[in-house]
């Protein structure tokens, strides 16, 4: 008995040391590092932060001062413990990270930590010889005896010391760090150690340095080693041997196989801390690229373990072959989410071969079609999640699968088997074995071009032609005459510009860069309201490409184009040349719409602040000039086709060939109301796209000295785009600039600040991405997204 105990001893104090290290230290995951996509994402967000923040500080915020007000100072009765919080809070938390560093096998964790300690270090050294010790914000009665310095170095390097350790490290610790830097910020600033927007900001570029180095060298995958699996996989009272990793990888999962006491093949997907941040960014990822984003998201571990075991119960009972459920839940120390279960022996469909019988292809579709009769959408189906057993087809990995799915997902997954059969069998035998198995409904236009055509050969099924571009002849001779009033306003703009230079070179380039970013932001606005102007779903991050290239397509040829090539995209997506230009005709209405409520809105706030147009500036004559002749032409237009024969029955054809589409419009308008989010996408897409464009025109106002209420702003810019809108000229470019600088002398802004002003925003919106536009043009033709 006692020899028995002895042998227990050492077991026993083994994993007391192992649950003792999993208190501080995360999963060792066999010292594997991986750059990952939200270290990128982190480092975006770390520089926006800090540009943003670099005007907002030289602006001494009305905001920012009356929260100093209330935190400061502290009651003398606390000062003291104030001020020892926050060192708690900064040099605290770099003790303790010091202390634990050297419990993490390898000395990684040390020379990734300090080296970021050292950087940031060296970052803020470089910004203050920059920017100046405060930024540039000027000195006010209220911050007196504060510390106005920014960087706010201490708080920076904790900042960056913590980002670097902490994947290192147990989750109760990220916890108790981020807890101890939160405390820090609040105490610092009621103690007058540093400003909200200087801490908030020296944070952000802490987090940013230790994300670049991330990226750089990598972090800890946050998963277990197969050893670590083998140990505790006991924990869910399943017993397997002989684990190990699978070749094939998913990130945020770790993978694994092993044999049962019986021999049989069992497969372990072990979920671990990256789970969460591998979940969020492939919803993004899909909402960006794909119509559809997939299922809703789950960030509990344990959640998408049972999500993963319930959707395979489910397909289980569809009559579909899937993988036995062995276990579900936690294990191990570190608490991650595992499913085992088990599946039978057979190749994969990647590794079946060319010589893969028609019955097994015939098969195949069959279990499709199950999952489709259920509605369930498996998600990811492929080569590698179908297994080609004695007794039948097994589909496994149902971790994005999806319930009461719609039909768009039920046709990807149609798509998807269909592709990978015929990677392994060929196009023809693939689509022989649709004709046989598959009705004529199931075979939609979406499938891959390769099989599509075979497909509708057998079937019957015409193959969906997509309509070509063509130019529309009749607007040259318009653009030829509004690019000469356009020049001819430009050139009146610039010829009392002189001055207006001298204000351009000494505008704050604090407030030119916030302009720059507010100017580039209305792609991401549009492409919301292109995603609710259609009936089913369009990738996000195609509808950001679109827009984008759209600067270069309004630059070339104005409205019409821009109209032509969002038709021509929605096309590509798969829509009929009806819903197409429906679509298209909604987001434009739309635009015009919104610019309209804003003004309708704004005119009675901004009304007081016009007084009437002066005649003396070249830039107002230019403005009166315009909207003369605009109203001179439309009256002649309108005379015209009133009283002359032949424009009156060339205005009937127009209207009868007209009335069908606006029939169809109206059905699809119609179709999109029933969708409540959908009307919300169009109407906050494109208020978002409007109210940037604002904030760019008071950002540039503030780089030259100049202000304006935003009411203001509205009116300035809707009339000078309704100007630009009449008169056909390509981006607006002249009559845009004259109306905005007429509209800002009249709100009583100097003439040589409004055309600085005005100089400045132009480049930002229509002048700069016309370059990044054709880039992106470009690129979405060789991608034949257009």
């Amino acid at each position: 008995m006692t020899a028995v105990a002895g042998e227990h001893i050492p077991l026993t104090r083994h994993r007391l040391a192992q649950r003792l290290r999993a208190a501080v230290l995360g999963p060792r995951g066999g010292g594997t590092t991986r750059r990952r996509a939200s270290d990128a994402f982190r480092l975006g967000l770390a520089i926006v932060v800090v540009a943003v923040s670099i005007p907002v500080m030289r602006a001494n915020s009305a905001a920012e001062l009356a929260i100093v007000r209330a935190l400061n100072p502290p009651p003398a009765a606390i000062s003291w413990l104030v001020t020892t919080v926050f060192w708690l809070g900064s040099v605290g938390v770099v003790a303790l990270l010091a202390l634990i560093g050297p419990l993490v096998p390898r000395l990684t964790a040390i020379r990734h930590t300090a080296v970021a300690a050292v950087l940031t270090w060296v970052v803020c050294i470089l910004i203050r010889a920059l920017l100046g010790p405060s930024a540039g914000r000027p000195p006010h009665s209220a911050l007196a005896g504060l510390n106005t310095g920014y960087p706010v170095i201490l708080l920076a390097v904790a900042v960056a010391m913590a980002a670097t350790a902490l994947p290192y490290l147990s989750r109760p610790v990220h916890r108790l760090v981020w807890f101890l830097i939160t405390v820090a910020v609040l105490t610092g600033v009621s103690g007058g150690q540093a400003l909200p927007v200087n801490a908030i900001s020296s944070m952000a570029l802490g987090w940013g340095v230790a994300a670049a180095l991330h990226l750089v060298v990598g972090s800890p995958l946050g998963l277990p080693t197969a050893a670590e699996v083998a140990e505790w996989i006991s924990d869910l009272n399943v017993a397997v041997a002989d684990v190990t990793r699978a070749p094939r990888q998913v990130w945020g999962v770790e993978q694994f196989t092993g044999r049962g006491t019986a021999g049989e093949k069992i497969e372990l997907s072990v979920y671990g801390r990256d789970a969460s941040d591998a979940r969020v960014l492939a919803k993004l990822w899909r909402f960006s690229v794909y119509r559809d984003s997939g299922p809703t998201l789950i960030l509990d571990r344990l959640q998408q373990v049972e999500h993963e075991a319930y959707l395979t119960f489910m397909a289980g009972r569809a009559r579909v072959m899937v993988p036995e459920v062995l276990a579900a839940g936690r294990f191990g120390p570190s608490k991650d989410a595992a499913l085992v279960t088990g599946v039978p022996d057979g190749p994969i469909l990647a590794q079946a071969g060319a010589d893969i019988a028609d019955d097994t292809l015939d098969e195949i579709l069959r279990a499709v079609l199950r999952l489709r009769e259920a509605g369930l959408a498996h998600g990811t189906l492929g080569g590698d999640t179908i297994i080609v057993a004695d007794q039948g087809i097994c589909i496994r990995g149902f971790r994005s699968a999806s319930a009461s799915a719609p039909v768009s997902r039920l046709d990807s997954d149609l798509a998807a088997a269909l592709a990978a059969m015929a990677v392994q069998a060929g196009a023809e035998r693939t689509a022989a074995a649709a004709a046989r198995v598959l009705s004529a409904e199931a075979q939609h236009k979406d499938l891959l071009p390769q099989l599509r055509q075979a497909m509708a050969s057998r079937a019957g099924i015409e193959v969906p032609q997509i309509a070509e571009v063509k130019r529309v002849s009749w607007t040259n001779l318009a653009f030829a005459i509004g690019s000469l009033i356009g020049i001819w306003a430009l050139i009146a703009v610039l010829s009392g510009a002189g001055s207006a230079f001298e204000a351009i070179k000494g505008a704050s380039w604090g407030w030119v860069a916030l302009a720059f970013i507010f100017a580039q932001l209305p792609a991401f606005g549009s492409a919301w309201a292109l995603l609710g102007g259609v009936v089913g779903e369009l990738p996000y991050g195609r509808c950001v490409a679109l827009e984008v290239s759209n600067a270069f397509t309004a630059l070339a040829g104005g409205n019409v184009a821009v109209f032509a090539v969002r038709v021509r995209f929605f096309q590509r997506q798969g829509y009929d040349a009806t819903a197409a230009v429906s679509s298209g005709a909604i987001v434009s209405t739309a635009e015009w719409v919104v610019k309209a409520l804003l003004f309708i809105i704004a005119i009675p706030f901004a009304i007081g602040t016009f007084h009437g147009l002066s005649t003396s500036g070249g830039a107002e004559q230019t403005a009166v000039w315009i909207i003369l002749l605009v109203i001179l032409v439309a009256g002649i237009a309108v005379a015209l086709i009133t009283w002359v024969p032949r424009l009156r029955r060339l205005r009937r054809q127009a209207t009868s060939r007209v009335r069908p589409h606006l029939v169809n419009i109206w059905a699809n308008v119609k179709t999109i109301a029933t969708e409540p989010h959908k009307v919300v996408y169009v109407l906050a897409g494109c208020t978002l796209a409007q109210l940037v464009i604002i904030f760019s025109l008071g950002a540039s106002l503030h780089a030259v000295g100049q202000h304006a209420s935003i009411a203001t702003l509205i009116c300035v810019n809707t009339l000078a785009a309704i100007i630009g809108g009449i008169i056909p000229v390509p981006n607006g470019a002249g009559v845009v600039e004259a109306g905005l600088i007429a509209g800002l002398t009249a709100a009583g802004i100097p003439q040589d600040q409004a055309v600085a002003a005005v100089l400045i925003q132009r480049v930002c919106t229509a002048y700069l991405p016309p370059i990044w536009g054709w880039f992106t043009l470009a690129w979405m033709r060789r991608r034949e997204y257009i």
